[in-house]
């Protein structure tokens, strides 16, 4: 019996993050139900703080059955059909626990089927949730530790390295340039395109015949062995050209059969395509147009305000961006000269963060100023193992940041 109800609306996923964090510090039990878009919404279920099943999303079924594959069990014919093809409101943790009392799978195999379902509908939550005017909303609904609707026979999984796992996922998605495109989306191939084009990349070809409009991005991916980011980014120029669709339903057996053209119509993924992972403009006077561009990278609009007022004092442009998720898609677009960058954040940290940097082609040679309320050796040589250019305490003084960026900004833009 639920013993209480909470609700939020208006949320980022950060919020949502620190959620989870008091869902695990109060040995929460009972679901978290999530929500996007209005028809849109996931279930993640808890007991003693830490999750056990997680369900719901763009392609719940999809989801099912790509990772029984991935787990790689060896099932009777039977029971792989009835696992294989459940009914969509019986989707739910009792599989998997009839599977597991069955000794069809053992735990380890579980714990991991169900680790990535969670990341996969974590990452969804992230990127839907990017959209402008479209936050997140959540109920928590609280039972009793011995009346929890999640079954006790499944294992729990502690929730803080899903969460690690889901982030980093986002982040590499984000570094190639595919924000805009959700691997739970069905790939929709347009009447259009004149296949015969395709015949030099023979690789290419056979994925674009394989697509019958029934099958989602990561679904597609599992079939063609290949890691979703590595499929979906060999996509990207059909994608990009509007010759490879994304729709939230997929096509129906006469639609797949049929000379349907899909051209036209309007996916859930182009609705937030020009949206999605966007952070505020660079500041720009128009006194400064040519002057470096600077981004300063910090969860605190403080810090930021700050360090803004320096900034645009001494006529050099600059940007914020407080949100976590979205740092690297917005230094990629933008660019920047130089990069103040915060060392504690919420979601990741300054170490984290600069690596990727460093890691990125566009963006190694960007000087990488770490700042920090902490000042000790192990950090100085921490951030330099990372790539970061140099070290900068809090609060922010005029003088300092100036000399920071006297010092490295030379020879940026040479």
């Amino acid at each position: 019996m639920v013993q209480s109800s909470e609700r939020a609306t208006g949320l980022s996923f950060k919020d949502l993050i620190i959620k989870l964090k008091e869902i695990k510090a109060q040995s929460f039990s009972g679901n978290l139900i999530v929500k996007v878009e209005p028809d849109l919404s996931w279930i993640l279920a808890f007991r003693m703080g830490r999750i056990g099943w997680v369900s719901g999303g763009v392609e719940p079924i999809n989801c099912w059955q790509r990772n029984l594959t991935l787990a790689q069990l060896d099932l009777p014919p039977d029971k792989l059909a009835e696992v294989n093809n459940p009914n969509q409101n019986n989707l739910d943790s009792n599989i998997l626990a009839e599977l597991l009392v069955a000794e069809l799978i053992d735990r380890q195999k579980c714990a991991e089927l169900v680790a990535r379902m969670t990341v996969e509908n974590l990452f969804d939550i992230i990127q839907f949730s990017q959209r402008s005017g479209n936050r997140l909303s959540y109920q928590l609904m609280q039972t009793g530790a011995g009346n929890s609707q999640l079954n006790l026979v499944l294992p729990l999984l502690e929730i803080e390295p899903i969460l690690t796992k889901t982030i980093q996922t986002w982040q590499e998605w984000s570094n190639v340039g595919l924000t805009a495109y959700a691997p739970s989306l069905f790939a929709i191939v347009s009447q259009s395109l004149d296949r015969s084009r395709l015949a030099d990349n023979q690789s290419l070809y056979q994925i674009v015949q394989a697509i019958e409009g029934n099958r989602s991005l990561r679904s597609l991916a599992v079939v063609h062995h290949q890691p979703v980011i590595n499929f979906t980014s060999a996509l990207l120029p059909l994608l990009r050209s509007g010759f490879i669709n994304l729709s939230a339903l997929p096509l129906s057996k006469t639609e797949r059969t049929g000379s349907l053209d899909i051209t036209s119509s309007k996916s859930l993924s182009e609705r937030f395509s020009s949206e999605i992972g966007q952070s505020a403009s660079p500041a720009t006077p128009a006194s400064s147009i040519e002057s470096p561009l600077i981004a300063c990278i910090d969860d605190s609009i403080l810090i930021y305000q700050s360090l803004e007022r320096i900034l645009i004092e001494h006529k050099f442009r600059c940007y914020g961006v407080q949100d976590p998720l979205k740092i690297m898609p917005s230094l990629i677009r933008n660019k920047p000269d130089f990069i103040f960058l915060d060392l504690l954040m919420p979601i990741t940290n300054g170490y984290e963060v600069c690596e990727q940097i460093r890691k990125t082609p566009s963006l190694k040679h960007i000087p990488v100023i770490i700042l920090t309320g902490k000042d000790g050796l192990i950090d100085r040589m921490r951030s330099k193992m990372v790539g970061a250019t140099g070290f900068l305490g809090k609060p922010v003084q005029e003088e300092a940041v100036l000399k920071m960026i006297e010092k490295y900004l030379v020879g940026v833009s040479e």
